[in-house]
């Protein structure tokens, strides 16, 4: 991924979130693409496609959604992916994964996260030469105050229907250029222990 070589997520602490203490956190940026996004508050997805680079919904009027994400340099050795939508070709093959039941979206929310380094000894497990460090990824408010390059990143969408069922479309937090599109429970809540939603 990059000359430090190694990228790590922080799993939870089991500690409540504290939306106003993560608001008052200080990043030194905020990186979003998914501004001007269509809002898909009350349409229907009937199929989903997902690769390893990008995901796709396909809606009731058979119009396309699709995301990817973006390479930002936010620093020396320090790059974040951010999720942005993406037009292919019109021509491109989809391998469709029907819902058995259409999904109708009551609300959607967005997904963020901080991301940081930190320094770390060599064990001759990085790649490139020094300095070596060791990236993070974990829900807002995790990092520590100590650092001044903390970023918030936008990493994901996560659709909610009126019967509980969720969607969710998220930039990996630990591989680059990897895109996950989730519709089980469990995995869903994997993906929300290194993130922090925000109605959109």
């Amino acid at each position: 991924m990059m000359a430090t070589g190694h990228f790590r997520t922080l799993m939870p602490r089991g500690v409540p979130i504290n939306i106003e203490k993560c608001n008052r956190m200080v990043h030194s940026k905020i990186v979003s693409c998914y501004d001007g996004s269509p809002n898909l508050e009350g349409r229907t997805i009937r199929a989903f496609h997902s690769e390893y680079s990008f995901a796709a919904l396909r809606l009731d009027n058979n119009e396309v959604i699709s995301f990817a994400v973006e390479e930002v340099t936010v620093g020396k050795w320090f790059e974040v992916f951010p999720i942005c939508l993406y037009t292919l070709a019109r021509n491109h093959s989809f391998s469709w994964s029907e819902f058995e039941t259409p999904f109708t979206v009551m609300s959607s929310e967005l997904l963020w996260r901080e991301e940081w380094l930190e320094s770390a000894l060599d064990t001759s497990t990085f790649m490139g030469s020094g300095p070596h460090s060791v990236q993070f990824a974990d829900v807002l408010g995790a990092a520590p105050k100590s650092h001044a390059n903390v970023v918030k990143v936008l990493a994901g969408v996560r659709l909610i229907e009126q019967n509980g069922r969720v969607l969710a479309v998220c930039s990996s937090n630990n591989t680059p250029f990897k895109i996950d599109l989730e519709t089980e429970k469990i995995k869903i809540e994997q993906v929300m222990q290194s993130h922090t939603s925000e109605k959109f």
